[in-house]
């Protein structure tokens, strides 16, 4: 039996804006690095999808890992990770809200940081500035000015 869990309604393009993520999520206290070339750890060992892939978030304080695979349909790389037992969600996990799906939710801090941090870099490469206002209740907006 596999615990695979692919979340690949969220395309990851920008590996410099996931590396961000990253960095900030470990500055909020979530023990995570980004590595290139590795197996993510998951419930069985060579658990079946999830194969060495181009980056991995290890998370430290979880015995699961997030792989990113690419998929060349998508044009950017997929998560895949073992949700068993909610190790992944105590880490990452926001509550579900609108049409967001249970899996989206349970990566709802890396796919928010990752969102901000893709959406800065590309309004900042087309010569536009952007402020980033943190809301009291753990919302973001991103004010982006310019043109």
């Amino acid at each position: 039996m596999s615990h695979t869990t692919a979340i690949d309604n969220i395309v990851f393009q920008d590996i410099a804006a996931l590396t961000a993520a990253v960095n900030e999520l470990a500055a909020q206290g979530i023990k995570c690095s980004l590595e290139k070339d590795a197996v993510p750890r998951a419930y069985y060992q060579n658990q079946v999808g999830m194969e060495k892939a181009p980056y991995v978030l290890r998370l430290h304080d979880a015995p699961f890992d997030i792989g990113f695979y690419y998929d060349k349909d998508k044009g950017g790389h997929v998560a895949r990770t073992d949700l068993h037992a909610g190790h992944v969600s105590r880490q990452l996990g926001v509550q579900a809200q609108g049409s967001e799906t249970a899996m989206q939710a349970a990566l709802g801090k890396l796919n928010q940081t990752y969102a901000i941090h893709a959406t800065t870099r590309a309004a900042v490469a087309k010569g536009m500035q952007v402020r980033r206002v943190n809301g009291n209740d753990g919302s973001v907006r991103l004010v982006v000015t310019g043109m």
